[in-house]
């Protein structure tokens, strides 16, 4: 059923006039005519009684346009949101990613997106790697921040960032004045750690045992400001990155070497299909990290 015959039922029916509605319509009458003759031959039913001076509807032509009249109002409604969505009046960007990174990463760019496109609902979701991935492959979110290590293969991937993975200590420490500090030099240290989800603390364990040494530990946590917390007040080292404790007086950041160094991306599902919303966020916050 084509939707451009029902709008030329909706017309003869209103003017009650072939000729009227071919008009209003600009087609040619008898083409009018002959498009509604095949509707009628589909559906099995006479849509208009021909009188003297006027056609009349039938009441299965009124039947059918009362359902036309729901579908021109959807099919109305959607070229609007699609049109709204287009121009980034409406839309919504749901966003996973991990603690470390993320939280020195998007609050700027959630602020500087919402001031460019005031009307798109963010939504934040804050996570290890493995629960980001188990949220995109649930469709809970759009796109997901991982490490380019943990990104799977086949995923599109955006790369919206760097940093350094070091050995924080308090900034009494012994190894605080360190240039930098090598996998020997945890063996049998004190060390605050996130839990096996956490890349951090896979990189630490594949680090230690490649050269053959035990850290102590002293704190497990998935929190990192509980684990920067411990760093601080002497509890133990941790491996952090670089930017979440630059600002942080009381933690001395110690380079690896060599250099651990993580590379970040937004990522989404190759078959996922991203509205305009996403797709300019995605854009917005690559060129956030080249400037």
């Amino acid at each position: 059923m084509d939707l451009k015959v029902l709008r030329y039922c909706e017309a003869v029916a209103r003017h009650g006039s072939f000729t009227k509605a071919a008009e209003e319509l600009r087609i040619a009458q008898p083409a009018l005519s002959i498009a509604i003759k095949k509707l009628e031959t589909e559906l099995g039913v006479v849509l208009f009684a021909r009188k003297a001076r006027h056609v009349v509807a039938s009441p299965e032509a009124e039947l059918l346009l009362q359902r036309a009249a729901r579908i021109f109002e959807e099919v109305a409604l959607a070229r609007e949101e699609i049109q709204a969505a287009s121009e980034l009046k409406i839309g919504e960007v749901k966003v996973g990613f991990p603690p470390m990174y993320g939280q020195v990463f998007f609050p700027r760019v959630f602020a500087e997106f919402h001031k460019q496109f005031p009307s798109v609902v963010l939504t934040a979701m804050e996570g290890s790697a493995d629960s980001v991935r188990k949220l995109l492959d649930a469709g809970a979110i759009d796109v997901g921040m991982l490490e380019s290590r943990r990104v799977p293969a086949g995923w599109h991937n955006v790369e919206v960032g760097r940093d350094e993975t070091a050995l924080c200590v308090n900034t009494t420490h012994k190894l605080a004045g360190r240039k930098f500090v090598e996998a020997k030099d945890l063996d049998g240290l004190a060390m605050a750690v996130f839990d096996s989800t956490f890349l951090q603390r896979n990189v630490l364990e594949e680090l230690c045992k490649a050269a053959g040494v035990t850290f102590r530990l002293v704190l497990q946590s998935n929190d990192v400001p509980t684990i920067c917390e411990a760093v601080a007040a002497g509890m133990g080292a941790a491996t952090l990155l670089r930017s979440t404790v630059k600002d942080d007086p009381r933690i001395q950041a110690v380079s690896f070497r060599p250099q651990l160094r993580f590379r970040f991306s937004l990522c989404w599902r190759y078959e996922k299909n991203l509205t305009k919303a996403c797709r300019t966020f995605i854009e917005f916050s690559r060129d956030r990290f080249r400037t």
